[in-house]
């Protein structure tokens, strides 16, 4: 039954909801979808509906990682939940886990427009928001009004602004860890952000020398919860193990690769598209960045064995691509523009596909 429903949803999704709301600002959509969901989802009959629904969840989809127990492998990626407000409508559509932000120190409203354009030929999207984000102490103070139903991580990342110094930055990081350690937050993980290639000064910790010295400023931290790196996707295998090895040296339980591409010479973006990509500022989600982050997942078992649990998110639209990155050395799995472009119903699909599929 729930596996027509899903179909059914997927159907009512594609040809009717979807057309409607790719005909207006995907930014006002995406504000007006966490409104709605965080609203329907707080009266818990609904959220059970949904969950009843949508949600696919059985002993073989459970996996227990870094201490942290996760119902199932899919996971929403940070860049959608901005500020926290999604807590009982992810669980209730089927996500496993659920990654906040990213989230900084001090507000920063967000890029200059348009900070969201689709590419539907390319089945992705250009990402301009730049770290938009309330800040630490709101989302802090948001957050310790809600219960977090699955494991739920943030991601930080140093605000979008110009630093006078490489240390000003990294204290400006710390500090934002820092107010989360302190505070009486049940979330289970972080993910440091080093990779957004959206703010001022592009990834400042993507090389070797700078990166060694934000990780040194980490470990003095003494997290008490598993750490994630989240990695370029756009550097070569020579410079994406340098910065593997550096983390091997400190106190990081992962890695997630990864985010967006900003190579405009990327095969898997349609030519018409580039056009466009190169008319707006942003980098690119979705599709094109499928292969290169299964690249990298590679790279990183064969390289590392099990050092590094490993998140894979880019381009997952189907179980199929979900299980590939599996597959290939992933534990985990998370997505945002696939859900964007198939409908809640997939996070469902992709953990019944996984469990009733062997991966080798």
């Amino acid at each position: 039954m729930q596996r027509i429903l899903s179909v059914v949803t997927g159907q009512v999704y594609h040809y009717g909801l979807k057309p409607l709301m790719f005909r207006q600002d995907p930014e006002v959509v995406h504000n007006r979808m966490v409104a709605m969901g965080k609203k329907i989802t707080s009266w818990a009959p609904v959220a059970a509906l949904m969950k009843a629904l949508w949600a696919y969840q059985t002993p073989q989809t459970l996996k227990k990682i870094d201490g942290i127990v996760f119902p199932n492998p899919v996971g929403l990626a940070a860049g959608f939940d901005y500020d926290g407000d999604l807590l009982t409508s992810t669980p209730a559509i089927g996500f496993g886990f659920h990654t906040i932000g990213t989230v900084t120190l001090r507000p920063y409203s967000g890029n200059p427009a348009p900070r969201l354009t689709r590419l539907p030929d390319s089945q992705s999207i250009i990402v301009n928001k730049g770290l938009k984000s309330s800040g630490a102490a709101a989302i802090i103070a948001k957050l310790s009004q809600q219960v977090m139903h699955i494991p739920t991580g943030i991601s930080i990342a140093s605000t979008n602004r110009k630093y006078e110094s490489e240390s000003e930055q990294i204290l400006e990081i710390t500090d934002c860890f820092r107010l989360f350690e302190e505070s009486s937050l049940k979330h289970s993980y972080y993910e440091l952000n080093i990779s957004c290639p959206n703010t001022f000064g592009g990834e400042p910790f993507t090389t070797p020398k700078r990166l060694e010295k934000l990780m040194n400023r980490m470990d003095a931290l003494k997290l008490s919860r598993p750490l994630y790196v989240k990695m370029p996707i756009d550097q070569d295998n020579a410079d994406t193990l340098q910065l593997l090895k550096v983390l091997d040296r400190h106190s990081v339980q992962g890695v997630v690769f990864g985010n967006l591409t900003k190579d405009k010479t990327n095969p898997d973006v349609k030519p018409a598209d580039v056009a466009t990509w190169k008319s707006l500022p942003g980098n690119l989600s979705g599709r094109p960045t499928f292969k290169r982050s299964n690249q990298r997942i590679k790279l990183c078992r064969a390289a590392f064995g099990s050092r590094f649990t490993i998140i894979g998110t880019g381009g997952i639209f189907s179980g199929a691509e979900a299980a590939e990155k599996m597959r290939l050395g992933a534990d985990l799995v998370q997505l945002i523009t696939g859900m964007i472009y198939e409908g809640p119903q997939l996070i469902g699909q992709i953990n019944q596909y996984l469990a009733t599929r062997k991966l080798e």
